[in-house]
């Protein structure tokens, strides 16, 4: 893993630890006995303050330990070089045409597309905690008002959205960088062999 991945993943776990705080803390300000609360494990088992901490503490390791996977095994998930976007956003998304790529082939593809996934959506844990915070003092969103289901299902669509577009661009553009240094890096090497 390079210097700047480190930094990344240090920053990502820096942010999900925040976000789950942030949101326990709003919880427990606008609920503090969770009847209002819309997690399911409380919503549907009752686990209480105990198990959302828990489950908070799962989720944030599962966001962590998935972002570091993606950091260590993207460029092992990249098709052949020279592919367009959408070859590439097909690639990432139902691997190579060729089967003798095999199933590790799909599970590190899976992997790297969940663990990304995973860490980003910890933005909607920011958006919920604000939500809460907005709760406390009597404030909703004129949506909330008709489905609370709707909403909670329109704010992980437009995080999902967000999360997604930045995983395929985002890695598409590192891919073609790749590509860049990839070419530099023979056409140098070929060409001190045609000196020699």
């Amino acid at each position: 893993m390079t210097e700047l991945d480190r930094r990344r993943l240090w920053f990502a776990a820096a942010f999900v630890v925040a976000a789950n705080c942030l949101d326990l803390a709003s919880t427990y300000a606008a609920s503090p006995d969770l009847a209002n609360e819309w997690n399911l494990l409380q919503r549907q088992f009752g686990l209480g303050w105990a198990g959302l901490i828990c489950a908070k503490l799962i989720g944030a390791w599962f966001a962590i330990a998935g972002y570091r996977f993606y950091l260590r095994h993207r460029n092992r998930a990249y098709p052949a070089m020279g592919a367009d976007l959408n070859r590439f956003c097909h690639h990432l998304s139902f691997g190579n045409a060729n089967p003798a790529a095999g199933p590790a082939d799909a599970w590190l593809r899976i992997g790297v597309s969940l663990g990304y996934f995973w860490a980003g959506m910890q933005a909607l844990v920011v958006w919920v905690a604000f939500d809460n915070l907005l709760l406390r003092f009597g404030i909703t969103v004129s949506v909330r008002q008709y489905s609370e289901m709707a909403y909670h299902m329109l704010q992980s669509c437009v995080i999902a959205t967000i999360v997604l577009a930045r995983f395929y661009l985002g890695n598409f553009r590192r891919y073609q960088d790749l590509s860049v240094s990839r070419a530099v890096v023979v056409s140098a090497s070929s060409d001190s062999l045609s000196r020699r």
